[in-house]
């Protein structure tokens, strides 16, 4: 009995490896150089993103700001509000600003490579 419970479970595992990776081959996958310059990103929501390399402060734009409380990164793109507690990365301020999905935000902002769905 051991061994057909052995085989039996053998059997269910390979054929939940090949189900994900069919799974995953329709989803595609996102690649992330694809997203523009960090500046040229958030200048897009009127965000000017001044200075050099590094960390920068701008008014907030998820809450009514009246000084610069939000850090925006030059080099990476990431963000983070010191008021209102807002961060992510660029694809994360792409969600936040429009209410959408990470999905919906990748396929907006045209990240996703090898998607064998035509959606």
């Amino acid at each position: 009995m051991t061994d057909f419970i052995r085989n039996h479970l053998k059997l269910k595992q390979q054929a939940a490896t090949t189900k994900r990776s069919t799974h995953k081959a329709k989803r595609g996958t996102v690649n992330k150089s694809r997203l523009p310059n960090p500046s040229d990103f958030y200048r897009q929501f009127d965000i000017t993103v001044k200075g050099g390399s590094g960390w920068q402060m701008v008014k907030c734009p998820f809450h009514d700001d009246t000084h610069a409380s939000m850090g925006v990164n030059r080099e990476h793109g990431g963000y983070r509000c010191h008021a209102c507690g807002a961060c992510g990365d660029c694809i994360g301020f792409y969600m936040q600003w429009y209410s959408v999905s990470f999905i919906d935000a990748c396929q907006s902002l045209q990240l996703i490579e090898g998607c064998n769905d035509d959606r």
